[in-house]
Order: structure tokens, then sequence, then C-alpha cells
């Protein structure tokens, strides 16, 4: 098992699309997102890069390879400002506050950035995950980011429900 905290700003990757490239009759991808976007994603790979260089040390190859793996990321997204109070409560959290973030960036976004952003350090390729946990919660100021963990898959430890037909609800 590995783990580490990453600090920076979670950024998302867009989607891809693909369009017919009429000269060659052949698929291209076009990687979506706009430009400030784009080095907002930059910088995220660097720091999730970084603090996994930074646990694992030097590497030939990535940790776990060939094998199934059970992925956590834990992301950490800044406070909006409008968060706190203000007059004689500036700086506390205002009761209205909401508990969690519901807004962009998108949390499969941010996974996929950041799955990517491990792809040969932790793991030779992300399709190698066969089970994932994402949350997303505000963070204190200063710690913005996401804690991960990687470690072999064990069918023991995830619980799975889906040959327990007794745990399906019906919602008509």
């Amino acid at each position: 098992m590995i783990s580490f905290n990453v600090l920076g700003t979670p950024a998302p990757k867009g989607s891809s699309r693909a369009v017919m490239n009429k000269w060659t009759g052949r698929a291209m991808i076009i990687p979506g997102g706009s430009k400030v976007n784009e080095a907002k994603l930059k910088t995220w790979d660097v720091c999730v890069r970084a603090a996994a260089s930074i646990k694992l040390g030097p590497r030939d190859t990535a940790v776990f390879v060939l094998k199934p793996l059970h992925v956590e990321l834990h992301f950490r997204m800044q406070r909006p400002g409008g968060h706190y109070g203000k007059g004689k409560n500036a700086g506390r959290l205002s009761p209205s506050a909401p508990i969690a973030p519901t807004s962009k960036p998108d949390i499969d976004k941010i996974t996929r950035a950041t799955l990517d952003s491990m792809t040969g350090l932790a793991f030779d390729d992300d399709s190698r995950i066969v089970s994932l946990l994402v949350t997303k919660m505000y963070a204190a100021p200063g710690q913005e980011g996401a804690f991960i963990v990687v470690r072999e898959y064990d069918p023991a430890i995830i619980v799975t429900y889906t040959n327990d037909a007794s745990l399906v609800e019906d919602d008509a």
C-alpha cells in the first residue's frame, strides 16, 4: 500500500471529442477544455507527480504492475470567501455555509486528471483500477489538494453488494 498527500488545487481534465479528418478518413481526438484550465491542469499534474515521486523515490517502473488495484482519492477543495461571516464574524465559517462542495469541478473530471498523473509512477495503467473511492470536501485554508491511497485490490477488504439482490431498493 502507498499513500501520500498532495498540496495544490485539483484541476479537471476536460472532455475530449473525436472528429473525422476529412482528408485521411481517420478519427482524431481533440482535447477539451480552455487554455486557462490547461494551465491549471498542468500545474495539478506537476503537484501530483512531485508528491508521488517524493513518496516513492527514484523508480524505473511503477509500484504496481499488472495487478488489480483499489484507489482512494480524497480531494480537498478551496472554500469560497462567501462562506465566511462578515463584520464581527469575519474569518468564521457562516452557519449557512454548505458542508461539502457541490459545484465545479466535477468529481469525475478531477479523478481522471489525478489518475492520469499517477500513471507510470504508482501503477502501470489506470485500467488496473477495479475499485475506486472518491470524495470531495472543503479544505482548511492552505490545505487544498488530495490525500491518495493505492493498494492491491483485496475482495475481503472491499464490501460488495453486487450479488445480494436483497440490498437493491426499488424507488417505485
